[in-house]
C-alpha cells in the first residue's frame, strides 16, 4: 500500500511539471522536430498531452543540454570525495582489463538503432543503451531488440530534462516514469542511470541511488552529437580510449553510424573486448 501510495505522488509530481510548464515533449540532443505522444502505457497513465504548441521559460530551460566533460566530472568527483560524498556511482571500469564500454544515449530512435544494432551484432560488440523513457514507450519493439541482441537497457529519464533545472520532487518523477516504462517493455528491473549531460548534483544522486539506482558517468566523449563530422568523432574517441573505458555517444547521429564499424575494428585490434556496463561492474 506504501509503495502504491509513493508511486501515486510520483505520478502527480510529474503530472504537475507538465501542467506548470503547459508543454509535454521531449527534443533529444539531435533532433528539433515535436515527438508525438502514443495514447498507450505510461503515458497514458500519466495523461501526457501532445507536442509543445508554445515556448514556455522553465520547460524550455528544463530541455536545454548540458554536457559535462570528463575532466568536469573527475573534478565533480574528486570534489566530493573530499566533502565525504559516497553515491553508488561508475566513473570507469577496472583499468587493469583491456575491455570498453559502448554507451549510447537518447534512443531508440526508429531510423538510427536498427542501424547500429546490426553493426553490434556483425562484429559480436555489446554496448548499452540509455533509453529516453518517452521514446522507448513510443518504440517498445526497439527495445525489445535491444536486449535481444544481448546489450543492457538503462534509464536516462522520461523526458531528457536536466535534473538540475528541475523541482527535487519531480526528478524522482522523471526517474521512475523511465524506470515504469523499461520494467514493462523488458519485464525487468532496471538498476542504470544516466543524468541527460551527466548534469547532477547531491540531491539528484541520492534520489537516484534511492530508487536503486547505479549513476553511470563516462570517460570519454567524442561530442557526436554536434556531428563534427565521422573522422573527428573517431579521432577524440581514440585518443582518450583506455582500459575500462566509457564511451559516450549517441542513438540518433547519422555520423556514428557511420564511424562506428571503423572504430570497432580499430579498437578490436587493439585487443579490446566491448562490454556491457552490466558485465563491466560484475568484475
Amino acid at each position: 500500500m506504501r509503495r502504491r501510495h509513493e508511486s501515486i505522488q510520483r505520478v502527480a509530481a510529474l503530472a504537475m511539471l507538465l501542467a506548470w510548464s503547459g508543454l509535454a515533449g521531449c527534443k533529444g540532443s539531435t533532433e528539433t522536430a515535436p515527438v508525438t505522444q502514443p495514447d498507450t502505457g505510461s503515458a497514458k497513465a500519466l495523461g501526457l498531452p501532445g507536442a509543445p504548441a508554445a515556448a514556455d521559460e522553465f520547460w524550455s530551460n528544463a530541455l536545454e543540454g548540458v554536457y559535462k566533460s570528463p575532466l568536469e566530472l573527475n573534478a565533480q568527483h574528486k570534489t566530493e570525495l573530499q566533502r565525504g560524498l559516497h553515491f553508488t556511482k561508475l566513473m570507469n571500469g577496472d583499468p587493469k582489463r583491456r575491455e570498453i564500454a559502448l554507451t549510447f544515449d537518447d534512443g531508440p530512435h526508429p531510423d538510427f538503432t536498427p542501424k547500429l544494432l546490426k553493426i553490434l551484432a556483425k562484429y559480436k560488440a555489446k554496448a548499452t543503451f540509455f533509453v529516453v523513457g518517452m521514446k522507448a514507450e513510443q518504440t517498445p519493439e526497439l527495445v525489445t531488440a535491444e536486449v535481444a541482441g544481448g546489450h543492457s537497457i538503462a534509464n536516462h529519464t522520461y523526458h531528457h530534462v536536466n535534473l538540475a533545472k528541475i523541482p527535487l520532487r519531480l526528478v524522482d518523477a522523471e526517474i521512475t516514469a523511465c524506470g515504469d516504462v523499461i520494467r514493462k517493455i523488458t519485464n525487468q528491473e532496471c538498476h542504470l542511470f544516466r543524468p541527460p549531460g551527466g548534469d547532477y548534483n547531491r540531491p539528484i544522486a541520492e534520489t537516484a541511488n534511492a530508487l536503486g539506482y547505479t549513476l553511470v558517468l563516462w570517460t570519454d566523449d567524442p561530442g557526436d552529437y554536434a556531428s563534427p563530422g565521422t573522422n573527428v568523432i573517431e579521432n577524440r574517441t581514440l585518443a582518450k580510449v583506455s582500459n575500462g573505458g566509457i564511451i559516450l555517444i549517441h542513438d540518433g547521429v547519422q555520423q556514428t553510424v557511420d564511424m562506428l564499424p571503423q572504430l570497432i575494428e580499430t579498437l578490436q585490434a587493439r585487443g579490446f573486448k566491448f562490454v556491457t556496463i552490466d558485465e563491466m561492474m560484475r568484475k
